[in-house]
């Protein structure tokens, strides 16, 4: 009787159940090693953001020390620091010269915030369902009020 080698007597469809098995195989430890060098926590994210062409009755209710809350009502954010100006709004006279004047109502506002808790950053650090990034402009919350600010500095 013939010893016959088990690796011989396979055949073409278990070496491609093989193959499939070890690729799955490689490609978990691959993307587990991947999310652990993206995976990162920064214990105290500021953020600087700017809110323009506010009501003065809107503006008035955001106040210092109050919290950014996401969509189910969790504090993220900090408000640290404000400083209001007037809005600013281009203005073409008649002889075609551009000026930047003051409007007479709206006012703008510059927002420090700093997370409460530490931040995961895995692409990008996510507030509701939207990733912060410098440039985007975002819907934030308090508890009382809701507005668009412009990210301008991520410290």
């Amino acid at each position: 009787m013939k010893k016959r080698n088990w690796f011989r007597s396979l055949r073409w469809i278990d070496y491609v159940i093989l193959l499939f098995c070890l690729i799955f195989t490689f490609m978990l430890i691959w993307k587990h090693q991947q999310s652990e060098r993206v995976l990162k926590i920064r214990s105290q994210l500021e953020i600087v953001l700017a809110v323009p062409n506010l009501d003065p009755d809107v503006a008035s209710q955001i106040r210092l020390q109050d919290m950014i809350v996401d969509q189910a009502g969790v504090e993220q954010f900090e408000i640290i620091e404000i400083e209001e100006k007037a809005s600013e709004h281009p203005v073409i006279t008649q002889s075609g010269e551009l000026l930047i004047a003051k409007h007479p109502k709206l006012t703008s506002l510059f927002l420090r915030i700093r997370s409460v808790r530490p931040m995961v950053f895995q692409n990008g650090i996510q507030y509701n369902w939207q990733v912060i990034k410098i440039g985007g402009n975002l819907i934030w919350e308090t508890k009382l009020t809701r507005f668009v600010g412009l990210v301008r500095k991520i410290e």
